[in-house]
C-alpha cells in the first residue's frame, strides 16, 4: 500500500489537518471573533501595541501594599476607565507597587484624557433619600485583619459578606444626622437604602417624552429574575429625580417651546448639561437641535424597547447608582464614625465577587494607596505596522535559510518539504489559539512562535536523524524503524518538559513583555509534542519505510 494511502488513514495526520483547518478559520477571523472587523488574513488576530501602536503606562505606588490591596487599586483603575466608556483597556498588576494600563490604537487626546482618569479623583456619594450622607475621602474600608469576609450564612441560606468601613469626622456627623428616622428596626422592609454613587452626574438633565415618563413612573419593582432591586418601593423617576438629584424634562412634540422654557429654567440653576433617554424615532433630530442651540450638552443614552421592561441598569448607568445596601442600624442622630456593610450571595464564590466590587466602590472616591505615572512609552501606529512587516520578513528569511540548511544537511527534497510544511504548521496552530483566546500578538509572542519553532525543527532533526539511521556506528544493524522512533520521542518529551519548567515561572511571577514570550513558547511546545510532531513522524515513517 503506498505512503499517502497510509498517511491519509493515520489519526496523527488527521488531527494535524483538523487543527491547522480549524486554525485557518479563526485566524481569517470567519468565526467574527474580532466583530469589529471583516474577514480577512489576520483579522482574527488581537495586535498588541508593538503592532496596533498605542501607549503603556506604568504606574508606581508610593508604597508597596499586600496583594488585596493591589487588586482593590486595580478594580477602582479599571471601574474609572470602564466608566467612561473605555471598555477593551487591560490593566494588569505587576509585582506590589506598579500597575501596567495598555491602551491600543488611541489618540494623543484620547492618552491625555485616559491620564487624567487615572489622575483624578472619582466623585463619590453616600446618599439617603436623596440627602447627601458621606463624599470622597470621608470614607474609608478597614483592611486589616477580619475587617471584611465571606462566611456561610447557614444551610440553604447561601454566603453572607462584611466589610467594615470608617468615616471621619464631618462624614461621619452628617451621616447620622441625615439617616436618623430612616431605621424602623432590623429585617424591615421600611428601612431605607443608603445609595452609593460613583461619577453622579451634575447639572445635568434628563430628556423624555411623556410616555416614557409614564411608564418609569408606574414601575417600581424589578423584572423577574432581577439580582438586585434599586426601587424599595419607590418608582423609578422618584429613584432618578428624588434619590439621584437629576431633573427630568419632558419633550412635548407639539409644543417645544414648553420644554425650553424648562431647559432656560433650569440652565439659570446651573443645569448645561441633558441626556437624551429617547432615540430620533421618538424625539425627532429638529428637537433635540433646539435643545443645543440653548447652549446646552447633549449626551444620547436611549433607552432600548427591551430595556423598557425592566429599566433598572439603564436607570444605573445615567444616574451612577452602583449599590443601595438597606440601613441596618438606627444613629439615633449621633456621629457614626464605624460601620458595617453587608450583603449575600447564592455561592461562595458570588458573594466574594460581591465583596470585592464593594471595596472597589467604597474605595472609588480615594485610592488605597496613591498612584503615580512612573513611565509612558508610545508606538505610533504606523510604526507599529512596520514592525508586523518587517517581523513577516524576517520570519520568511529565517524559513529560507532553514530550509537551505537542512537541504545541504540530507540532500534530500522529500525530507525539507515536510520539516517546513511541519514549521508553518505550528505557526498557523499557534495563532489560531491566540485568535481563539484573544491573546494580543507583540513583539515577545513573535519572539516566543520563532522559539517554538526553531524547538520544532531540532525535535524534527532528532526524528529525522533516529528514523534513517539503518545501522549503528559499529556497522550492527539499528533497532526497528519503531523503536527508533520511540528513542527520538522520548528525546523529545524530555527537552519539552525541560522548556516548559523554565516558561512556567515566567507565567506566574512576571507581568509585561515576558509573559507573552512565555506564553508563546508553552504553547508552540504542546502543540508541537501532541499535533504536529506525530504528524512528522508519521510521515517521514511512511516515507522511509521502503528503504528498511
Amino acid at each position: 500500500m503506498d505512503p499517502l494511502r497510509n498517511l491519509s488513514r493515520s489519526v496523527r495526520i488527521w488531527i494535524f489537518l483538523i487543527s491547522i483547518l480549524l486554525s485557518l478559520v479563526l485566524i481569517f477571523n470567519i468565526t467574527a471573533i474580532n466583530k469589529d472587523k471583516p474577514i480577512g488574513f489576520g483579522n482574527g488576530l488581537d495586535y498588541g501595541l508593538d503592532f496596533a501602536g498605542g501607549t503603556e503606562i506604568w504606574l508606581k505606588l508610593d508604597t508597596n501594599v499586600s496583594a488585596e490591596t493591589m487588586t482593590i487599586e486595580k478594580g477602582i483603575l479599571e471601574s474609572r476607565l470602564n466608566s467612561m466608556g473605555l471598555k477593551d483597556i487591560p490593566v494588569t498588576v505587576y509585582g506590589d507597587q506598579y500597575i501596567i494600563i495598555k491602551i491600543a490604537k488611541a489618540s494623543p487626546e484620547e492618552v491625555r484624557a485616559i491620564e487624567e482618569i487615572l489622575k483624578q479623583q472619582a466623585n463619590f456619594e453616600q446618599r439617603i433619600d436623596g440627602q447627601l450622607a458621606v463624599k470622597g475621602a470621608e470614607i474609608s474600608i478597614d483592611l486589616g485583619s477580619g475587617s471584611s469576609g465571606v462566611y456561610s450564612a447557614g444551610q440553604g441560606s447561601g454566603y453572607a459578606w462584611h466589610v467594615n468601613i470608617k468615616l471621619d469626622g464631618v462624614g461621619g456627623c452628617r451621616f447620622g444626622k441625615v439617616a436618623a428616622g430612616k431605621f424602623y428596626g432590623l429585617d424591615n422592609p421600611r428601612n431605607r437604602p443608603v445609595d452609593l454613587f460613583i461619577d453622579r452626574p451634575e447639572g445635568t438633565t434628563i430628556l423624555m417624552t411623556e410616555t416614557l415618563h409614564g411608564l418609569l413612573g408606574n414601575t417600581s419593582s424589578s423584572a423577574a429574575g432581577s439580582s438586585k432591586d434599586i426601587y424599595f418601593g419607590d418608582t423609578a423617576v422618584h429613584v432618578i429625580e428624588n434619590r439621584s438629584g437629576i431633573p427630568i424634562i419632558i419633550a412635548y412634540p407639539n409644543d417645544m417651546n414648553k420644554t425650553l422654557d424648562e431647559y432656560a429654567r433650569y440652565k439659570v440653576l446651573g443645569y448645561t448639561k441633558t441626556i437624551l433617554a429617547e432615540d430620533e424615532s421618538r424625539i425627532p433630530v429638529e428637537d433635540v437641535d433646539k435643545v443645543r442651540d440653548l447652549g446646552i450638552i447633549v449626551q444620547s443614552y436611549p433607552l432600548s424597547d427591551e430595556g423598557r421592561k425592566d429599566p433598572e441598569g439603564w436607570i444605573q448607568n445615567v444616574t451612577g447608582l452602583k449599590t443601595c445596601p438597606r440601613l441596618n442600624f438606627d444613629t439615633q442622630g449621633e456621629c457614626v464614625y464605624a460601620a458595617q456593610i453587608t450583603g449575600g450571595g447564592n455561592t461562595q464564590q458570588d458573594a466574594e465577587a460581591e465583596l470585592q466590587q464593594n471595596q472597589i466602590w467604597l474605595t472609588s472616591g480615594n485610592l488605597p494607596a496613591k498612584a503615580n505615572i512612573d513611565s509612558e512609552s508610545t508606538v505610533p501606529p504606523s510604526l507599529g505596522a512596520q514592525f508586523l512587516r518587517y517581523s513577516l520578513i524576517t520570519g520568511l528569511i529565517g524559513i529560507i535559510s532553514v530550509s537551505l540548511v537542512i537541504y545541504l544537511r540530507y540532500k534530500k527534497l522529500f525530507i525539507v518539504v515536510p520539516t517546513i510544511i511541519t514549521g508553518f504548521s505550528e505557526i498557523i496552530i499557534i495563532l489560531g489559539i491566540a485568535s481563539l483566546i484573544n491573546w494580543e500578538i507583540d513583539l515577545p509572542a513573535i519572539a516566543g512562535i520563532i522559539a517554538a519553532v526553531g524547538t520544532g525543527v531540532d525535535n524534527q532533526i532528532v526524528i529525522t536523524d533516529e528514523t534513517i539511521a539503518s545501522k549503528s556506528a559499529t556497522g550492527k544493524k539499528s533497532a526497528s524503524l519503531t523503536e527508533r522512533i520511540k528513542r527520538a520521542f522520548f528525546i523529545i518529551f524530555t527537552s519539552a518538559a525541560t522548556i516548559i519548567a523554565l516558561m512556567l515561572p515566567l507565567m506566574t511571577f512576571v507581568a509585561g513583555m515576558l509573559k507573552g514570550f512565555a506564553l508563546t513558547t508553552i504553547l508552540g511546545v504542546f502543540i508541537g509534542v501532541f499535533i504536529t510532531r506525530p504528524a512528522y513522524a508519521k510521515t517521514i515513517e511512511e516515507l522511509l519505510k521502503g528503504q528498511e
